[in-house]
């Protein structure tokens, strides 16, 4: 069996997982982050959630090389330097508790992250003060802590970057390169730690087309004229894919 992980699964599981990663893909594309806010929590409810943040990460890889050279033209990389120098040190204390804890405890975890950044998003909270070097810091730390741990690390970096106030294509370029950094330095962390497999690879092999067509579209569609409707109801599937992952997991 070529994917002995995916063989027990019924088709319409697989079928709702590909069209998860889909529009996983579409939200990287548009807003520069959110796909794993929604495929984690379903990936792990399907599979195992170390194997949900391997396949998140390697299915990455290719959009992070998409990405990134547009990144840097309207980005400041100065900007992100303290995120992810932060991150640098953080996630590798993330993956440790990943592989150290029972699976249904991380399940409930990572749903419960992502309610809360969901929550934070959606509330549109931004800081009164001039964001420093110490709040960057703080952010990326946080941020590398949740990504090695359940793979949604992007809100808290991403709450500092929008309460700069920046213009959009700035605040989305400098989003962009971290979160592209954050992914490179999880991979990498994930392969030192052992959990990073042939079948996983496969695996994502298969899914990389779909993520990474529903990611061009996505960032076609950026700045269009649903954006504001798009998001609002992308919160919402966020929160509803929570609470049943959490009700799936105690169950």
């Amino acid at each position: 069996m070529l994917f002995p992980l995916i063989s027990e699964l019924s088709v319409v599981t697989v079928i709702g997982a590909v069209v998860t990663i889909a529009l996983g893909g579409f939200l990287r594309g548009f807003l520069g982050f959110g796909a794993a806010l929604l495929i984690v929590p379903v990936l792990s409810a399907i599979l195992t959630p170390e194997r949900a943040l391997v396949i998140v990460f390697l299915i990455e890889l290719p959009t992070v090389m998409y990405l990134m050279p547009g990144a840097f033209r309207t980005g400041d990389p100065k900007t992100v330097a303290p995120i992810v120098l932060a991150m640098f040190f953080t996630i590798p204390f993330g993956v440790y508790f990943l592989v150290s804890a029972d699976p249904d405890v991380i399940k409930v975890v990572i749903s419960l992250l992502v309610l809360a950044m969901v929550g934070l998003l959606a509330s549109g909270w931004k800081p009164k003060n001039k964001i420093r070097m110490g709040t960057m810091i703080l952010a990326g730390s946080l941020s590398g802590l949740i990504s090695g741990a359940a793979g949604v690390g992007g809100p808290p970096f991403v709450t500092a970057l929008m309460a700069r106030n920046e213009s959009a294509e700035r605040t989305r370029s400098n989003i962009i390169l971290s979160l592209n950094s954050m992914s490179l330095l999880t991979t990498t962390n994930y392969f030192y730690s052992g959990l990073v497999t042939i079948n996983l690879v496969l695996l994502s092999l298969t899914l990389v087309p779909f993520y990474v067509g529903f990611t061009w579209y996505g960032a076609r569609y950026f700045g269009s004229s649903g954006s504001t409707y798009f998001k609002k109801a992308a919160l919402l599937m966020l929160a509803i894919i929570s609470i049943v992952t959490i009700a799936l997991s105690l169950n």
